[in-house]
């Protein structure tokens, strides 16, 4: 078998990484075989079908793909919330043990909990969107252009990842499971539906859900361009700030 230890005696980059995607890989087995998954993906899939079927005959692309991006900002971001802003903090009992006992380093843990709920994340948009767009796309009144109908659902997915970094952050900060999702969704519907009343509207899911019917029409304006900016912004401050809270933490 071939050495896989460095000249040096440091581990190879696939032996350093092991750990990581490891718990990657165990976490989001977890997420997908849990019953949560499997009901929200089956009434996300459900209203999405309804929603096109509904609207064959007098729908339009840029009014129902919006529609139907607009449920994971005001409903399905609940799930999103729960699973997120308990990723760590629902494991405080045993995480000291398993970072104590592994070779397992707290910024390994952190970084696979990020990544995992991140994933975890884009899977299950992908997979609904998916059934909406393919669904839309054959509605009498095909009023998107390509490079507009795919930049409303990145946009959307940003905006989810945005979410997702929010609540493993808090999750990170606060021990206590129960808060952390209250802290997020109250934050949550703050910038969604207070954000634009004091002038923060491109941070604001509301209001991107607002000009999603003229991205899917390919109208593009330097405001979208604000949002994502603010929101990389905020989900790289978020994972670096909470890392390093938690690389010091007493655990």
């Amino acid at each position: 078998m071939k050495n896989r230890v460095g000249s040096s005696g440091q581990p190879s980059r696939g032996e350093a990484l092991a750990p990581f995607w490891a718990i990657v890989q165990a976490d989001l087995g977890g997420l997908f075989r849990s019953r949560i998954t499997y009901g929200w993906l089956l009434a996300a899939v459900f209203i999405q079908v309804v929603r096109t079927l509904g609207s064959r005959s007098a729908g339009t692309t840029s009014s129902v793909v919006p529609s139907g991006l607009s449920d994971f900002v005001y409903i399905w971001s609940l799930v999103i919330i729960g699973l997120a802003a308990s990723s760590v903090s629902s494991e405080a009992g045993e995480l000291a043990d398993s970072i104590m006992s592994k070779s397992v380093t707290r910024l390994d843990y952190v970084l696979a909990k990020f990544a995992s709920r991140i994933a975890y994340t884009l899977i299950c948009f992908s997979l609904v969107t998916a059934v909406l767009v393919g669904l839309t796309l054959r509605l009498e009144v095909g009023d998107y252009d390509a490079l507009g109908l795919t930049s409303a659902v990145l946009l959307i997915a940003l905006t989810l990842v945005t979410l997702t970094t929010l609540g493993v952050g808090l999750s990170i900060a606060m021990p206590n499971t129960v808060m952390a999702i209250v802290t997020l969704l109250v934050l949550w519907y703050a910038m969604t539906i207070l954000f634009p009343v004091v002038g923060l509207d491109p941070l604001s899911p509301g209001s991107v859900l607002g000009e999603l019917p003229g991205i899917v029409r390919g109208a593009w304006s330097w405001g979208e361009s604000e949002t994502v900016a603010g929101f990389v912004a905020i989900s790289g401050v978020s994972t670096a700030l909470s890392s390093a809270y938690f690389h010091l933490k007493d655990i």
